[in-house]
């Protein structure tokens, strides 16, 4: 048997294999770009990645879209992962340190929005213009809106209840004060004037009689009485309180519009200017709170109540329309677009970089197989020679 005839087969059926494996997986990736002898494209180039990335991104998108990220898997991940206490946790936190704050409101303002307040603190003119133009077509609209509406039809019915409970509070306390004020020195004098003005004056024939039998003080003292048990009488206090409420329906059963005719437009505007000077004066005196101040009313209210609310809505809505988003999203749109742009050497650093070991493992047994085949035929030359 001849031994270097075996030993040469084994070498070049070693190298032969080895090379040709490693070469196999080179050309998975290289070359990235056709080669061209003339107008001759040399075959298998470029390598078969880079041949076929257009088809390998189109089918990562399907992958993606229909096993990877689907709509049911998002749903369970955002029902079991415990998004929703994260959620109100981080919202918790963020709420708590931002309403713990000592900063005044108008310091906070200033931080974010530094051309707020005029030098003697005031809103600037940039500012309080539109909000008063909006305040004023606000007026104007609600106005307009409530023209045809009666002022009735603007109370509630327990609104209406309260306002009859108030007719019969008002005529009792007409009638008290005007009985607290019969009985007082003030009242006397102008009921003692009232009686001589009756009389014609303290002068006349009528009113000499009268003066010889009763001087002013008696005369007082007979009607005051007579007068005090009047305003106690339970009959008049009601015909009082029709009374109110006779003409409070006339008022109610007057539309807005006329009611703004009534009171004049330039009255209209003038309470308005009025009440919008007072919610500004309000604001400029809640401006110079701390947040803390501002928001200590409020802080237990939103820690247990409104931010477990408020996540537990979040999630909820990211459920409901999780298929609405991703038809939005378009993923397989976006991962094919990702992969179609992504650097082919990276694709080949990364593959390479998770399975270089398999690869060599590759090319090793390439050296293996080819040696092992190289023996064969070594020793069947031998045999056969």
């Amino acid at each position: 048997m001849n031994l270097w005839i075996v030993l040469v087969n084994i070498g070049v059926g070693s190298v032969i294999g080895g090379v040709t494996n490693e070469l196999a997986i080179r050309m998975l990736f290289r070359p990235l770009k056709p080669w061209y002898i003339g107008n001759w494209k040399v075959p298998f180039t470029p390598g078969l990645i880079p041949r076929r990335r257009d088809d390998i991104a189109i089918q990562m998108g399907r992958l993606v879209e229909e096993h990877l990220l689907t709509t049911e898997g998002v749903r369970r991940a955002l029902a079991q992962g415990g998004l929703e206490n994260t959620l109100a946790s981080w919202m918790n936190n963020l709420a708590m340190h931002w309403m713990a704050d000592e900063r005044t409101l108008r310091q906070a303002l200033l931080a974010a929005v530094p051309d707020l307040f005029t030098e003697d603190g005031g809103w600037k003119e940039g500012v309080r213009a539109p909000v008063q133009e909006k305040w004023d077509a606000f007026v104007q609209h609600l106005l307009s809106q409530y023209e045809e509406t009666k002022l009735r039809e603007l109370i509630p019915h327990a609104g209406q209840e309260r306002l009859d409970a108030t007719f019969a509070t008002v005529s009792q306390l007409l009638m008290d004060r005007l009985r607290g004020y019969l009985h007082s020195p003030e009242g006397q004098q102008t009921l003692q004037s009232m009686v001589k003005s009756m009389l014609g004056g303290g002068g006349g024939m009528f009113g000499g009689l009268v003066g010889m039998f009763l001087t002013d003080d008696k005369i007082i003292g007979k009607i005051l009485p007579a007068l005090d048990d009047l305003l106690q009488s339970p009959e008049l206090a009601g015909r009082l309180q029709q009374f109110l409420r006779k003409e409070a329906d006339k008022l109610l059963d007057k539309n807005v519009g006329e009611l703004v005719e009534w009171l004049g437009r330039e009255q209209i505007d003038d309470w308005s200017r009025a009440l919008f000077a007072k919610i500004e004066e309000q604001s400029l005196r809640l401006v110079d709170e701390p947040l803390s101040r501002l928001t200590a009313p409020i802080q237990e209210t939103v820690q247990t109540n409104l931010v477990p609310r408020l996540a537990k809505w979040m999630v909820e809505s990211l459920q409901q329309n999780v298929e609405r988003i991703f038809s939005r999203l378009a993923i397989r749109d976006i991962v094919t677009r990702q992969v179609e742009g992504f650097p082919t050497e990276r694709i080949e650093e990364m593959v390479v970089g998770i399975s270089g070991k398999e690869f060599r493992m590759i090319t090793v047994l390439g050296f293996i197989l080819g040696g092992i085949i190289g023996l064969v035929q070594g020793l069947l030359a031998s045999w056969l020679g």
